[in-house]
C-alpha cells in the first residue's frame, strides 16, 4: 500500500511509469519524488552501476570493509561527504575544510568512523582500528 516512491533523478522516468500505471489500473493517486544522483568530485555517480556497491547489512558486507569504503574516499570529496553522510556538526567539519596531506586522511579516518557508528554502531569502531593497527602500523 505504499503511496509515495523515492529515488534517484536517474529513475525518473521508471517511477513515472509506475505513478501511471497505478493511476489507470488501480485508480489510486500515487507520489514519487526523485533526488539528484551523489557524484564524486570526478563526476561518476556513486552506486551499485558505477561498481561501488556498498552493502548496508554486515553480512553482505563487513563493518570493517564499510569503514574502508569512507576511508578511501577521495581528497576531494571528505568535507562534502562529511556534510552529507555524518551528523557532525558543520563547525567542525569546516575546520577541516583546509586540512591537507596528512591532515585529510585525519579527515577520513572521522568520516569513516562516524559513517561506520551510524550504521553499524560504535562499539564496532575497537575492532576495526585495532585490525588497522596491525596491519598497518
Amino acid at each position: 500500500n505504499a503511496k509515495l516512491q523515492l529515488g534517484g533523478s536517474d529513475q525518473w522516468g521508471n517511477m513515472i511509469s509506475g505513478v501511471e500505471l497505478g493511476r489507470r489500473v488501480d485508480g489510486v493517486q500515487l507520489y514519487a519524488l526523485t533526488a539528484p544522483l551523489i557524484t564524486t568530485s570526478d563526476g561518476k555517480k556513486m552506486g551499485k552501476t558505477a561498481g561501488g556497491a556498498v552493502w548496508l547489512n554486515a553480512d553482505k558486507l563487513s563493518e570493517y570493509d564499510y569503514w574502508q569504503f569512507w576511508r578511501n574516499t577521495s581528497d576531494d570529496d571528505v568535507i562534502r561527504f562529511l556534510k552529507l553522510f555524518t551528523e557532525l556538526p558543520l563547525e567542525e567539519i569546516e575546520r577541516m575544510e583546509g586540512w591537507t596531506g596528512a591532515e585529510i586522511n585525519k579527515a577520513k579516518i572521522v568520516l569513516a568512523d562516524e559513517a561506520t557508528a551510524l550504521l553499524h554502531g560504535r562499539e564496532c569502531l575497537a575492532a576495526i582500528h585495532d585490525t588497522i593497527d596491525t596491519m598497518f602500523k
